[in-house]
């Protein structure tokens, strides 16, 4: 599963070149989103004789539901800050494929979590999406470790505390100035 806007930040491309070199391994995935290259995409799906395979939802507000039915995640992208399909991926207890920009290795720990790939690289995607497919195991151990990591460090308690801890910090230090 790929939750993304279909826009230029997002590389869907690479993630299609990547699963027609997979045509003989058993998959099928599933777009969530919209945006103004969707007919595009839809598109480079036929044209590589994809479309008995990939399947696009469309923008929906049920993408917990989604991931809870998917087996992996990918985030095939050019530019990223600190994307939050990766964080929904990993509570939903997902192994994680992503390419390896902006923020996204704060969030996936290469080999532990899940695979960082280089950008732009079918080969490389389609090397670590052939691993996960192959081996169940690993998917699931992954998905766990990726549980964990969320529970331990992206929960809405730990960010809200985290927060509130900077809040107080400054507004103690802008007392002690005052005082002093």
């Amino acid at each position: 599963c790929m939750v993304a806007r279909f826009a230029g930040q997002k590389d869907h491309e690479t993630l299609l070149n990547a699963l027609e070199n997979l045509a003989t391994k058993d998959w099928r995935l599933i777009l969530i989103g919209d945006g103004p290259r969707n007919s595009q995409i839809q598109r480079k799906v036929q044209q590589l004789g994809l479309g008995n395979r990939v399947e696009f939802l469309g923008a929906s507000n049920q993408v917990a539901a989604q991931l809870s039915n998917a087996q992996l995640f990918v985030l095939a992208s050019r530019w990223e800050g600190l994307p939050r399909s990766i964080i929904e991926a990993m509570r939903a207890g997902l192994p994680v494929i992503a390419s390896d920009v902006g923020g996204v290795s704060e969030l996936v720990v290469d080999g532990e979590t899940g695979f960082l790939v280089p950008p732009e690289s079918p080969k490389a995607l389609a090397e670590r999406f052939e691993t996960l497919l192959t081996d169940p195991a690993m998917r699931e151990q992954m998905g766990r470790a990726g549980r964990a990591r969320y529970e331990a460090e992206f929960t809405f308690e730990r960010m809200y505390q985290e927060t509130l801890a900077v809040y107080e910090s400054v507004l103690q230090n802008k007392q002690h100035r005052k005082a002093g």
